[in-house]
Formats: C-alpha cells, structure tokens, sequence
C-alpha cells in the first residue's frame, strides 16, 4: 500500500494556479457532442479517470472521439443514431456516465450491459431503472445492469417523486431532446442538488436543446435533438474548493484563475465568507485570504454535498462548533462520507459526529495521524489540507485522486508543503 506524508512549508501559504476543467462539465458535454450531428470541439476537457471511462462508453456506442490533444478534444457525433456495443460498458466508477447511459438506452437499437466497480454497483439507480421499465425496456434488477430496449414505448411525460440523485432527472432530460415528441418532465420533493439539472439544461442548450422551465417546476424538452459545436468547458469549481481551503486553514492565499461556470460547488467561498475569509471574485479569477482565526458556522450544504467534504477540514480548525446540513447523499457516494469523515477526523483528534444527514464537527488540537482515503478521491484531497497545519499527516492510498485530479500532489507539492511518498 502506498501512502503520502504531508506537512506545513516553511513559509507563508501562497498559491496561483488554474484547477483542471469541470468534471461535471466534461462528462455532459462529452454525451452532448456524442449525440450531436456533425462535430464537436471541446477545449481544456478534464482528462480523468472518470472523463475516459466516460469517452470509452460513448466510442462502445457510435462516437468517434479524438482525445490526442491536451487542450481540445474533436467529437464526431452519431446524431442520435447509436449503433448497440459490441462488449460491455465500463462506466468505472462514475455514477454520471452510467446514469446518462442509462437514459440514452431506449435510443440504442439493441442490447447494452453496463458494468463499473468500487461501490458504482451500490449506487442507487432504480429511478431510471423503473423508468426504463415504465417504458417496456427489459433491464436487469441489479448489477450489472443488462438492457434490451427491443420493445420500448414512446414517452409522452416523465414524473419523479422523491429521486435519489439529481443525475437520473439529467440523465431523462438529456435523451428527451432525442425523443420523436416532446416530452414533459415533472419531478417532486428533489433532496439532492437542483443545481446540477440546471447544469444539464444549459448544456442541452448549448448543444441546440430546448428546455422550457415551467412556473410549476416542470419541465418540457423539444424533440429538436443536438448540433455539434464548440464548448469551453469552465475550470472544475469543485477542485477549487482544496487551494481555497488550504488558503483558508493557513491563513495564506490563494489566486484561482480559470471561469468557474454555473457549478453548484462555487457556494464554497459564500461560506468560506461566512468563516472569516476574505474572497474577491473578478472577471475569470477568484482570490481567498485565510483569516487569523476561522469561526464556525450552521450552514445547509445539501446544493453542494461534494463541496461539504472540504468544508468539514476547514471547521476542524475553526473556532466553535460547525454543524452541516443537507449532507444525506454523502452516504452513497465513492465511500460513505459522512462515517469517513467521521472516523479519520477523530484518528487526528478532532471531535466529529455524523447523523443520517449532517455532520457535526468540534475542533480540537489536531495531531499527526494515518488517514484512510476510503477508496475516494474526495476523502483524500480534503484530509490531505490539514497536512498543511499539522506535520506528519499521512494519506493511504492517494493514487484515488486520479478520478478527478490526477496532478493533485504535485499541486500541493508547488505550494511549498512538504511531503514524502512513502
């Protein structure tokens, strides 16, 4: 097992960079090209392990995709005319890509197996499961998902009551643009991010999709299928949420340039106001200063979960109690978050107490400890900060970063942070 030593620089915290472009972002316009007529360009994609399982799944079923460049991959798109996969698809570990997979399965005109690893197979799935059903698709009940859409129905009008991830509305919303009428989407009590099917909807729009956003919070897409065009896909908010914690536990600074786009996690640095820090957003560029002392705060994360990882390591070193809310998806991500968080924050001395949908955190001395990263990218890059306020602070496992932001280390690594693989 490997493992990363991590601790404080022998000067003041200071870092500029760009983060890596919007996960969230790459993965969406990546379907939207594939599904498009014509070709696509996409400029300064995110190039992760979630992002290739992504283009690997939509090569299975029609695109062509160029990827040779760093800075711009070239997408030529089937049109919505997929062709059925010759082997299964492997979405990783990637709950986006196997969700607007499973959304596109109707349009395949034939049989699909979707397969993944880590906890992919225990993420919940059924919303588009049942969907697939309502509409006569044959599909497995449990992993790996098997699809045979031989004898699918047309689709009028959707409705969701109570989903368990924003992703299977964007995943319907998505291939309803591809449908031979329009479609009316109705979705009620969403507990997770509204924030992200907004996401979904502009880049349906970007793409020559139309979406109507009713008063009553339905939705009604129009059978007008995607164009190919170029995308520029904004720099991934939430990796910007590590240097602006790291500048926020330190005391230091931290210049993030790059356009953070419409992606839920920005309600970071509202926060991080909150706390005590200082932020000035410009045109294309955000900079954090870290306060002397951070206060804690009650705040509701439920629009930006991903972003509550982080926010738990920088109340560790606030001053008062921090309780967050809203966290109830945290248990079926990579890991259980919330009981990892609960668990590696205590082995450093720090009181925390997780709930089924919040987590409570009490500061205290924070000392060196083995951190286990839980087979999650997220889990390690957040544990990874407090290396930046207490020597010996050691990550198992930090290849995980990888999923996300593969140059992850070697970032921490250029602010002047000791560390030492071991």
């Amino acid at each position: 097992m490997s493992a990363i030593v991590i601790s404080p620089g022998p000067g003041d915290f200071e870092t500029r960079l760009r983060p890596p472009g919007s996960k969230s972002h790459t993965i969406r316009a990546l379907f939207a090209a594939a599904s498009s007529t014509g070709e696509s360009r996409l400029r300064d994609p995110l190039d992760s392990q979630d992002t290739k399982h992504a283009r690997d799944c939509l090569s299975g079923i029609g695109a062509v995709i160029d990827d040779t460049r760093e800075d711009e991959w070239v997408v030529v798109g089937t049109g919505g005319r997929f062709t059925p996969p010759r082997r299964s698809l492997d979405a990783g570990e990637s709950g986006l890509t196997t969700r607007l997979l499973l959304g596109v399965a109707p349009l395949v005109p034939g049989p699909m197996e979707i397969i993944g690893r880590g906890r992919l197979p225990l993420r919940p799935m059924t919303d588009l499961l049942d969907y697939l059903r309502d509409r006569g698709v044959a599909v497995s009940a449990e992993y790996p998902w098997r699809i045979d859409p031989e004898r699918v129905t047309p689709v009028r009008s959707v409705s969701f009551d109570d989903p368990a991830s924003s992703q299977a509305i964007s995943a319907v919303l998505f291939a309803s643009a591809m449908e031979p009428e329009g479609v009316r989407i109705e979705v009620a009590n969403l507990r997770s991010s509204s924030a992200y099917v907004e996401m979904t909807v502009g880049v349906m729009r970007h793409f020559g999709g139309s979406v109507d956003l009713a008063a009553d919070g339905s939705m009604w897409v129009a059978p007008t299928g995607y164009a190919g065009t170029s995308y520029a896909i904004p720099c991934d908010a939430s990796s910007s949420v590590y240097p602006a914690a790291a500048a926020a536990v330190t005391g230091g600074r931290a210049e993030i340039s790059g356009d953070l786009g419409d992606h839920p996690d920005v309600m970071f640095f509202d926060v991080l106001e909150e706390m005590g820090c200082r932020v000035e957003r410009g045109s294309g560029m955000t900079v954090v200063y870290g306060p002397e002392r951070l206060s804690g705060v009650d705040v509701d994360m439920s629009h930006a979960p991903d972003a509550a990882v982080c926010l738990a390591v920088v109340a560790a070193v606030a001053d008062g109690t921090t309780r967050i809310a809203g966290l109830e998806s945290l248990r079926l991500k990579e890991s259980d978050r919330l009981s990892a968080l609960e668990g590696e924050l205590s082995r450093l001395g720090i009181g925390a107490r997780a709930g089924t949908d919040h987590l409570v955190i009490d500061p205290g001395p924070i000392h060196a400890g083995t951190l286990a990263s839980h087979n999650d990218h997220r889990i390690a890059m957040s544990l990874a900060i407090l290396g930046l306020v207490a020597p010996g602070v050691v990550i198992e496992d930090p290849q995980v970063v990888g999923k996300t932001w593969p140059n992850y280390w070697e970032w921490l690594e250029s602010t002047g942070a000791t560390t030492e693989r071991i």
